[in-house]
């Protein structure tokens, strides 16, 4: 009898799983980690082999820079939003209509079909001149967006700041009281705000918002 394929709890679980061992090799090593592409590279990297995405449809079920359902207009031209990586639901890759598409087809003919279980949106912080509504309300937009029918939506935040210097403190801080609100404003959506250093926030349940 063949193995049942995982649930939609048990996707969002193995992500938070991942997300945990990722805390904790930037928190030892943050020199690895220069931008968010390291980040991405090691989402991917601990995803591969996580028990639940080991099927036969693991290939088809992450990926990465996949796009929004909704359209955006605000632009100089529509185009779609875009998450940084997602888990679609394989039963809605692998069945028909999707099963049946060419890779050429059109995005309309395809997205509404296709259930994103998690998506992920990435943010490094290394800098306290950085406008912080406007780095992080569009990631946040698209992850909550009904229209975009994320099931479970992260936005992880990684902090690299001088922590010695009042006024990066003083950022950081900044940054987490903006991240609560959000996460006030969302409660469904997992936000994460993590520094480089341990010691600023020692206990780790914390950097959850």
């Amino acid at each position: 009898m063949p193995a049942a394929k995982p649930n939609e709890k048990e996707f969002a679980e193995a992500t938070e799983r991942v997300i945990a061992r990722l805390v904790a090799d930037f928190q030892a090593q943050p020199p690895r980690f220069w931008d968010e592409r390291d980040i991405h590279w090691y989402l991917f990297h601990y995803l591969k082999p996580d028990p639940v995405l080991l099927c036969d449809y693991e290939p088809e079920s992450i990926r990465a820079e996949f796009p929004t359902r909704r359209v955006y207009t605000e632009g100089a031209k529509p185009a779609r939003g875009h998450y940084d990586l997602v888990i679609l639901d394989p039963t809605s890759v692998t069945s028909p209509p999707v099963s049946g598409l060419p890779p050429w087809a059109p995005w309309e003919e395809c997205l509404p079909h296709m259930a994103v279980l998690v998506a992920v949106e990435v943010k490094t912080w290394v800098e306290r001149t950085t406008n912080i509504p406007k780095k992080a309300d569009w990631d946040i937009d698209k992850l909550t967006d009904p229209s975009n029918a994320v099931r479970q939506g992260y936005f992880l935040n990684f902090v690299q700041l001088d922590f010695s210097r009042k006024h990066m403190l003083d950022f950081y801080q900044d940054l987490r009281e903006y991240l609560l609100e959000k996460a006030k404003q969302w409660p469904k959506l997992r936000i994460l705000c993590v520094p480089h250093d341990k010691g600023i926030q020692p206990d780790p349940k914390q950097n959850w918002l």
